[in-house]
């Protein structure tokens, strides 16, 4: 074991290893350790703190599930980690006995680590409240955050003791952090459908920078997705919304609580049928996952968010305006009604070649062309614009 402090190893995984402090002190020898993964490890107090004292130049610590640390053992780790300033850029603690004591160590800790990206704390909620960080944890936990320089990109939050109260100070936090991208808060129970709606000012905040944002299995209705759908109308980030299996716990049969009230209100987000400006302007990068290969969405709706999978963006937009102002064929008279001058552009956007590789139907401008071309020979036809030409010179000439 005294040559590993030998060797140059800068990733090291002993997940699912029995190893105590002796051990555990051998391998955390090694200089060069940049990332650790100790997950299901069975590693105790004892060795969680002889962990504290080597880990501060590591950059990616996992410790996922080890039962046996008490919260007592998280509190000294903590807080050891803190007085030797640690400079992690991932920390993984979840499915861990935390608890309250430990989680206010947690914050701590935190507050002054401006290097953390990622943080994972995932189902810290166990039988007994000692153990578990509970709702009042986990907004003192957020509250104390609020002026520190935590500026994360991925935080997971699954399966925890979030109330209402802690949802809304989670979102001040995080409407802080300017770099955060994804935010998984799946299978917080005890947030009710309109406890979700604080997240609607942050979506709408020109600082919310949000990509992926996961509320699966939760208690979510309508007016939760109607809000959402609302809010999202000027996003510009977000390109997921996990919204999996979400269904209303009051609903005592455990139907989905989502009906088409609220499906009409993301349809229109994603294809305001309004206009063909308002089609053009709605949201072409939103994904909704909602039910596996979402085959319990509105056949519509499914078709729109498989257009919005795909990369070229004015593609997405000319493919809805086609789909939707256009699926009569014979209805061109917005084209008609263009100046004389645009009628080339538009008649260039109408002609693009078909996408390979495309997600989704995809419908060819071919007949909406040649509906232009039968309602407007003398745009196409030199000799009958000539001809129309030879008739108006002829009409001008004085007697």
């Amino acid at each position: 074991m005294n040559q590993l402090s030998q060797t140059s190893i800068e990733n090291l995984s002993l997940y699912g290893n029995n190893i105590d402090a002796n051990g555990l002190a051998a391998f955390t020898s090694i200089g060069t350790l940049k990332s650790l993964d100790l997950s299901d490890t069975k590693i105790d107090d004892t060795a969680l703190s002889s962990l504290a004292n080597v880990c501060c130049n590591m950059k990616s610590l996992d410790i996922t599930y080890n039962p046996s640390i008490t919260p007592s053992g998280w509190r000294s780790f903590f807080n050891s980690l803190r007085m030797r300033e640690a400079q992690l850029a991932s920390l993984s603690i979840s499915h861990n006995k935390v608890g309250n004591v430990g989680v206010t160590a947690l914050g701590g800790l935190l507050s002054n680590m401006s290097t953390l990206n990622a943080l994972q704390m995932s189902r810290m909620a166990y039988s007994t409240d000692s153990d578990s960080i509970t709702s009042q944890g986990w907004v003192s936990l957020f509250t104390s955050l609020q002026d520190s320089n935590l500026n994360l990109v991925n935080l997971t939050l699954q399966n925890n003791n979030i109330s209402d109260e802690g949802l809304q100070q989670l979102v001040r936090l995080a409407s802080s952090m300017t770099s955060l991208k994804e935010l998984n808060l799946g299978l917080n129970f005890t947030v009710n459908p309109i406890g979700w709606q604080a997240l609607t000012g942050y979506l709408q905040s020109p600082s919310c920078a949000l990509e992926d944002l996961h509320i699966d299995n939760n208690d979510v209705n309508d007016d939760t997705v109607v809000a959402f759908a609302s809010a999202l109308a000027q996003n510009k980030t977000l390109k997921w919304l996990g919204l999996h299996e979400c269904c209303s716990f009051s609903n005592e049969e455990g139907n989905d609580s989502i009906t088409e009230r609220g499906w009409s209100a993301v349809s229109t987000l994603v294809c305001n049928k309004s206009s063909i400006m308002d089609t053009y302007n709605s949201n072409h990068k939103l994904f909704v996952d909602y039910s596996d290969d979402n085959e319990l969405l509105p056949d519509d709706l499914s078709s729109l968010l498989d257009l919005n999978g795909n990369k070229d963006k004015a593609e997405v937009a000319r493919q809805k305006i086609f789909q939707t102002h256009f699926s009569d064929t014979s209805n061109i008279q917005e084209l008609l009604d263009m100046e004389l001058e645009v009628l080339p552009t538009a008649i260039a956007w109408i002609g693009r070649p078909k996408h390979i590789g495309w997600e989704g139907k995809n419908v060819s401008g071919l007949s909406t062309m040649f509906n232009l071309v039968r309602r407007l020979p003398d745009l196409f036809d030199s000799n009958a614009q000539k001809k129309s030409s030879a008739a108006k010179r002829k009409r001008d000439m004085p007697i």
